[in-house]
């Protein structure tokens, strides 16, 4: 009975989450509940507490469940899933020790990294598309971009703590699994790792942890990363030859086709958003322009440019998510950006540890740069959500 009461349910909970994200969606889903349901019982006794991000979270929430209430009440479930299962964030971490929680979850992630590799190699060999337990080449490439920073971030702690040979044999994973997110061809999961590595060392640098000599060698070594894996991306990826040939002037920019291939067919649905917004504009639908069509409104919405099948318009970020939930709802997730990376760069490191804890943040701030040409929702965003929570908690101590 003395175990048990040291067993703090909560951190227990914390580590079934992230299992769960990794082998089923459907089960993480239901973990997210259980979570939600614990964190209305801290409610109502009041012991919420708000975070950074919390006031732009329930603006984006509210928007996402009332615009879809109003015009798309049918997925309604979509609604809930996008809007209110984010609201995780505001699960109560209590008095946990939250190094000793960040580490473990460290750990978590390198265990993934490593026993998903052979998943993933197997079914790209077997189907032609790299896929982990779960989900797909989506789902690789982001997980991938976290566990190399979060690799990264493990070596230089060993290393400052002067365990070399771990910190070498991590620095090894980190190549490699910078290598995994070239290897799915997903642009934005290249796009979310590069930038928020490099406003890491930013912070790093700023933090004293490295020099800027240090600083300069680890730049060249991602330049030539970079370069090698645009290579590798243009040998093997039809976009990235046609975008080559856009560049050269060997193919026309202006021409449709072009547009559609290199863009993965988000030029198309680009006109199509912009079409809506203007007939939203010109026939003063000013409910649809404050708060949106709705969750998932290219379920009803017409699709003169792209695929009919298409529930969301997959573009430019700015106009996917303002045909979802309008002006406010976008207002809100750019203020959530805007504060989040803020947050991260206001990070003062003080101690070796502090170093490991600043992976809690990273898996929420690739998913914000990559949605530069997708859209806000990701389904293990929960998850992200509670992680910077849990950084914000040994940073900032609410």
């Amino acid at each position: 009975m003395d175990k048990l009461k040291k067993i703090d349910f909560r951190e227990i909970y914390i580590y079934v989450l992230i299992f769960s994200a990794f082998i089923s969606i459907s089960l993480f889903e239901i973990f997210v509940v259980i979570g939600l349901l614990i964190t209305i019982y801290d409610l109502s006794r009041k012991n919420l507490k708000m975070g950074s991000l919390g006031k732009p979270l329930l603006l984006f929430s509210s928007v996402s469940i009332l615009s879809t209430v109003l015009f798309n009440i049918k997925l309604i479930n979509k609604g809930i899933e996008q809007g209110i299962f984010q609201l995780i964030y505001f699960f109560n971490l209590k008095k946990l020790k939250i190094h000793r929680l960040a580490l473990k979850i460290n750990y978590i992630f390198i265990f993934f990294s490593i026993i998903l590799i052979p998943v993933v190699i197997y079914k790209a060999h077997k189907t032609g598309v790299p896929a982990p337990i779960w989900g797909g080449v989506f789902e690789v490439g982001q997980f991938y971009s976290m566990f190399s920073i979060t690799s990264f971030l493990l070596s230089i702690y060993f290393f400052k703590r002067g365990k070399k040979f771990i910190a070498f044999i991590l620095l090894i994973l980190t190549f490699l699994f910078i290598g995994m997110v070239f290897f799915t061809h997903r642009r934005t999961a290249i796009l979310g790792l590069f930038v928020v590595f490099y406003i890491l060392l930013i912070l790093l640098v700023k933090n004293k942890i490295l020099n800027k000599l240090i600083f300069l060698g680890i730049n060249i070594v991602l330049v030539l990363s970079f370069i090698c894996g645009y290579w590798y991306l243009s040998k093997t990826d039809n976009r990235f030859k046609v975008l080559n040939e856009l560049i050269t002037g060997k193919r026309e920019i202006n021409n449709e086709y072009n547009l559609q291939v290199v863009s993965s067919l988000r030029y198309g649905i680009m006109k199509d958003a912009l079409h809506i917004i203007e007939t939203d504009i010109k026939n003063k639908n000013f409910a649809n322009l404050l708060i949106g069509h709705g969750i998932n409104s290219g379920s009803y919405l017409p699709h003169h440019y792209s695929p009919k099948g298409y529930g969301k318009y997959e573009s430019i970020f700015l106009l996917s998510e303002f045909i979802e939930i309008g002006l406010i709802g976008v207002l809100a997730e750019l203020l959530l950006i805007f504060i989040a990376f803020k947050k991260f760069l206001q990070i003062k490191i003080t101690r070796y540890r502090d170093i490991y804890v600043v992976s809690l943040f990273i898996p929420l701030l690739i998913h914000l740069v990559g949605i530069t040409f997708t859209f806000f929702w990701d389904a293990l965003l929960p998850l992200y959500f509670l992680l910077y929570k849990i950084g914000e908690e040994h940073f900032y101590r609410f």
